[in-house]
């Protein structure tokens, strides 16, 4: 049981953060040539669809991830690298909170709204919290990938 607690809630991280990753590093830049409400509308779709996976796979890493925690590593009394792993995890699904409720909502009404110049002026705002949602998440891994070997 362990052992596919383990490979779940690995593929639960890579799946958000590497998804994060795709579209910080690679759609990104790669939409800059759109404008106006084809870019935000894109923009939109993407994080519509992505986030309903994200919600899922914090889920399922918050069971998992608690699930090995209490069965396989002591509870609370495990090792520091598994405390610092879930400080990081939960500053990730904090910034991911106040990105989904936050900017990514504005944008949300605003294409639903065809403000196309409101939806605009959110994706900066998405873009440097996806950022951080990026980092913080790769620095959690890190820590649990490695764990007592760092």
């Amino acid at each position: 049981m362990t052992g596919l607690l383990k490979v779940i809630h690995l593929l639960s991280a890579v799946l958000w953060i590497g998804g994060v990753f795709y579209a910080y590093v690679i759609l990104r830049p790669s939409v800059g040539f759109l404008s106006g409400p084809d870019r935000v509308t894109l923009w939109d779709r993407v994080f519509t669809r992505f986030f309903r996976w994200v919600w899922v796979l914090i889920a399922v890493l918050l069971v998992s991830g608690y699930g090995l925690l209490f069965s396989a590593f002591g509870g609370f009394a495990s090792p520091g690298y598994l405390h610092g792993m879930q400080l990081f995890g939960w500053l990730t699904i904090i910034a991911f909170a106040v990105l989904a409720f936050g900017p990514y909502r504005q944008l949300h009404a605003a294409v639903a709204a065809e403000d196309w110049q409101r939806g605009g002026e959110a994706i900066p705002r998405i873009r440097r919290l996806v950022h951080v949602i990026l980092w913080l998440g790769v620095i959690s891994i890190v820590i649990g990938g490695g764990g007592a070997y760092l």
